[in-house]
């Protein structure tokens, strides 16, 4: 009564013969033309035949009328699963014929990755990352991640221009091909579109480069081993363990851990080309302190200053004081304009070559953002600073970046910073961006090679009124020969001996003061008060043997302590000036402590501080960097650093 008229991939229409008649009942299509419309035209010609044969069967069986098909109401429960049956055989005969070019895309994916070189990038070799690039796509069956409807999908090219802008983050756009890759990208848009070959030639290339700049910007791109820096490493003894003294006379060999923080980059990439928003999921690599998004800023004012063809240079200078004349007051004056030292309003005097009042004005200035003296005078560290260009600072910057990445974001809720080439420490809460806590520090003598250690660790807990072991070195070099020549030595410094070593009593005359704050680590350095007060109203204050003396140590316990019982600042006063000797106070609430060293510094204003490289390490990470990538990697599962603290 119905015929078929049209079969086409459409909703399948009936007419009725001779223009009269309905529908079937309901308006139900008979369920043999359906299974006809699925086999005959959406399934490969393999299973084609199959079809029409079942097809026929079915419209057989149903034009012979209800009445039979009520007689035999199996034949529909027959006719149901064999239809699942071919449905199923049907879908996979569909998914396992691909299309020729995705066929050939796979291959091609499959073998870079089993090669383990990609030679559209200029470090072809990806060995490092093999294992990596197979997990990956394996996942995927090694079907492209960054391509849909055979051109880069936006994920791809929203992670192009993060790496092609790595350069605001303190990394080089190079390292990541990030240039070619955006030309690779281009010719899908062509009149000749890349081959298959070529597009899983883009795809893997991409991925290496992903995981490459994921790395680098999470954990850096040096480790720190490369450079002598400790971080990452075990504490050489439990924490419960008494740690005193404030020098040790040999160096300590430590052992590395794994790392700060466990990180998984292919993990991470996996997330990349589903994300709705891969460059903010990217921007959540960065280390988690306010200071790296505060330095990002500085970095690109300064890259602006560099970029200048005419930016003034400060020639060498005499030691000037306010009111004398030079030639290079000029050049200087045109300097601290350009860096926003001196307002840009400021007249110079009639004769421009007088160090004038405004001009000394914006070199106080500039020494109190370089960590100098601020008497106005200009005289050799003052003349260093000045003559530092803005590329220099620009790549200073990006020096301190590259440190930042080293550091595992806080954990506890209120932790320590000192930074060590600016001689301060700063306490903060956690989630708070402006310290709670600020005191001057004195840190190890870089002239001497007592240089503090940079580290991570937990505060756990403090000493007051303590002992300090001396060290067999000073007590050799410093105190025996004292001794020798006045025999009133030991009792006027109050020494004595105690288990055949030299120790101090404590007092208001102890090398450590009245206060130890104990943060167990490899090299056994510690926060300690001291008498020599008189040392913090220096600019310069590197002058311990490697621990940190603090201006104002009952401050710090005061912040460490916090919420803890009785120990308020008149509980703490009262148990430097009165309490009992060596008393050991455990913290409910350990404290972070970082010892970092960073030569630059921007505060919350946006005012950026620059200070000298005391220790030479910008100048040794720098030179690693130059030498462009692979960078340097320590073979030695040690690092050797000379420290100072000895245990009891």
């Amino acid at each position: 009564m119905f015929e078929k008229v049209v079969y086409q991939a459409k909703p399948v229409r009936y007419v009725r013969r001779g223009g009269g008649g309905k529908p079937p009942q309901g308006g139900v299509v008979p369920f043999g033309i359906l299974t006809h419309h699925f086999f005959v035209l959406h399934q490969p010609a393999s299973l084609s035949m199959l079809g029409r044969m079942m097809v026929r069967g079915f419209e057989s069986a149903a034009g012979r009328g209800p009445a039979v098909m009520r007689r035999l109401p199996s034949v529909w429960l027959v006719c149901c699963l064999v239809s699942i049956c071919f449905f199923r055989l049907a879908a996979h005969g569909a998914e396992s014929e691909a299309p020729p070019a995705q066929e050939a895309i796979v291959a091609a994916i499959r073998g870079i990755v089993e090669a383990g070189r990609q030679p559209l990038l200029h470090r072809p070799d990806f060995s490092d990352w093999q294992d990596s690039l197979r997990q990956l796509y394996e996942a995927a069956n090694f079907r492209p991640l960054w391509l849909r409807s055979d051109k880069p999908s936006g994920q791809a090219t929203e992670i192009l221009r993060v790496l092609s802008e790595a350069d605001r983050r303190g990394l080089s756009p190079e390292d990541y091909d990030a240039a070619r890759l955006r030309e690779e990208a281009a010719r899908f848009d062509s009149a000749t579109p890349p081959t298959a070959v070529d597009a899983a030639a883009f795809d893997t290339a991409l991925t290496v480069c992903v995981l490459r700049y994921v790395s680098d910007a999470h954990v850096g791109r040096v480790p720190p081993r490369a450079v002598g820096f400790a971080l990452g490493m075990e504490p050489s003894r439990p924490s419960g363990l008494a740690v005193s003294g404030e020098h040790q006379e040999q160096a300590a060999e430590v052992t590395p851990t794994a790392g700060p923080r466990p990180f998984d980059p292919a993990a991470f990439v996996s997330r990349l080309p589903a994300a709705e928003a891969p460059a903010q999921l990217l921007a959540t690599l960065d280390p988690q302190f306010p200071l790296f998004g505060r330095l990002m800023t500085a970095l690109a004012h300064w890259r602006e200053l560099a970029a200048r063809t005419d930016f003034p240079q400060v020639p060498n200078l005499p030691k000037l004081h306010p009111g004398e004349s030079d030639a290079g007051v000029v050049p200087l004056r045109d300097f601290l304009r350009a860096t926003g030292d001196l307002p840009s309003a400021a007249r110079a005097p009639k004769n421009a070559r007088v160090y004038d009042p405004d001009l000394v004005k914006a070199v106080k200035r500039f020494q109190e953002q370089h960590g100098l003296g601020t008497d106005g005078v200009i005289g050799a560290a003052t003349l260093s600073q000045l003559q530092i260009s803005p590329a220099g600072r620009v790549r200073q910057i990006e020096l301190t970046l590259e440190r930042l990445r080293w550091l595992p974001p806080p954990e506890e809720e209120a932790f320590v910073v000192v930074n060590i080439p600016e001689f301060q420490l700063r306490g903060y809460y956690r989630g708070s961006t402006s310290p709670a806590l600020q005191l001057r520090a004195v840190v190890g003598s870089a002239s001497l090679r007592h240089e503090t250690p940079v580290l991570h660790a937990s505060m756990q807990y403090l000493v007051f009124r303590p002992y300090w072991d001396v060290p067999p070195t000073i007590a050799q070099k410093e105190i025996l020969p004292d001794a020798e020549q006045d025999p009133a030595y030991f009792s006027r410094h109050h020494y004595e001996f105690h288990n055949g070593r030299i120790r101090q009593r404590p007092g208001d005359d102890n090398a450590l003061g009245l206060l130890k704050f104990v943060f167990p680590n490899p090299f056994h350095v510690y926060m300690h008060d001291t008498p020599k007060k008189r040392l913090f109203a220096k600019s310069r204050r590197d002058f311990s043997h490697g621990c940190i003396r603090v201006s104002d140590a009952a401050a710090l316990a005061e912040f460490v302590l916090r919420g803890q019982g009785k120990w308020d600042r008149d509980g703490i006063d009262a148990a430097m000036k009165s309490g009992r000797n060596d008393r050991r106070v455990y913290l409910e609430r350990p404290v972070g402590v970082y010892l970092l060293y960073s030569t630059v510094v921007v505060d919350g204003d946006g005012t950026t501080h620059f200070f000298e490289d005391i220790y030479g390490h910008d100048a040794r990470l720098d030179a690693v960097l130059a030498k462009g990538p692979p960078y340097a990697v320590s073979n030695s599962s040690t690092v050797t650093v000379k420290v100072e603290a000895q245990s009891k």
